[in-house]
């Protein structure tokens, strides 16, 4: 009988001294196979509140919230840990004292973190499914307005009024500008209906194609402009990640009382974020270099905290600098 080969494949000695590395140093596994853990929807309720009293101070999500969880959680990890020193750190009398509550406090934060990006995405998939849908009946409403100006041009080749109705059809170029002149030159039609029935080249025919799309371009219109419930559910996104910020900084401001020169504040860095990667966190890109967050391994040359040249990112949205003022619509 033929032995059973002992042989170990190159990439599962790798995935098992990568394990073991990371188990030598203390880095908490990925999220994604941690124990769940579920926010109380009376908790969630509570931080929401906290968020929503930040109003505009909040710092704009640079996405990644794969890696962000991952880093976020080590910081939490390492403060459980080394709590007993960090309750006693001397925070001057404007500033309260950490207690064990609050360092416990940051992983239900990192929880509302999650949550909340979820609905911002659930939010902006609709959007984005409404501006896909949109494409194919503002393409033929466009096609119909073509034809239907062309008519008007010559109806109107002596009547400056009438031109300059046209001239105000043809002035716009967006979504908007389009669903507005399909309603202004249906009204142009129906009062010249007699002469659009007399007309050869089937722009009665295109007139009526354009009552049929004028009222499915004005809903699909309103669903692909962002809701104010996805601005709400964006902006709470912002302010969950602010809530995480601001705590890790107070773990970090204690740990370097304490750790200052030390391995252990290793555990405290800033996580890392490229000059000009900063993005409205509307794509996580979750998978590339989840491995690297794991194994803290840095992920540019600037952080959260300020580049090494004290550069913030293109969006301003790092953790130091100024709070967010906006950030684009993806």
């Amino acid at each position: 009988m033929a032995k059973a080969s002992t042989t170990t494949s190159p990439r599962t000695n790798k995935a098992a001294t990568k394990r073991a590395s990371r188990e030598t140093q203390g880095a908490p596994r990925s999220s994604t196979r941690a124990a769940a853990y579920t926010l109380s929807a009376a908790r969630e309720a509570e931080l929401l509140r906290e968020a929503e009293s930040l109003g505009d101070n909040t710092v704009i999500f640079p996405g990644k919230l794969a890696r962000r969880v991952i880093w976020s959680s080590r910081i939490q990890l390492a403060a459980e840990r080394d709590a007993a020193d960090l309750v006693r750190t001397p925070f001057p009398e404007d500033e309260p004292a950490l207690t064990r509550e609050e360092i416990h406090a940051l992983r239900d934060k990192i929880e509302l973190l999650r949550a909340t990006q979820s609905r911002w995405q659930a939010a902006q998939q609709r959007q984005e499914q409404a501006v896909v849908m949109f494409k194919g009946p503002a393409a033929e409403a466009a096609l119909h307005r073509q034809a239907l100006l062309r008519f008007f041009d010559l109806r109107f080749r002596k009547s400056p009024e009438g031109q300059k109705r046209l001239m105000a059809i043809r002035a716009g170029s967006g979504d908007a500008d389009l669903v507005q002149d399909v309603s202004d030159l249906l009204l142009l039609c129906s009062e010249h209906a007699e002469a659009l029935r007399k007309a050869p080249r089937g722009e009665a025919d295109a007139a009526a194609r354009l009552r049929e799309l004028s009222p499915l371009l004005a809903r699909m219109l309103a669903d692909k402009t962002l809701s104010p419930e996805a601005q709400r559910s964006r902006k709470l996104r912002d302010a969950a990640y602010t809530l995480v910020v601001h705590a890790e900084r107070r773990l970090r401001a204690a740990a370097e009382y304490w750790y200052a020169g030390t391995d252990k504040m290793k555990d405290y860095a800033p996580f890392p974020v490229s000059r000009g990667a900063a993005s409205t966190g509307d794509g996580d890109d979750e998978e590339e270099g989840e491995a690297a967050a794991e194994d803290g391994a840095p992920e540019g040359d600037a952080s959260e905290e300020g580049g090494a040249d004290g550069d913030a990112s293109e969006e301003g949205a790092t953790e130091d600098g100024e709070p967010g003022e906006g950030e684009d619509e993806g």
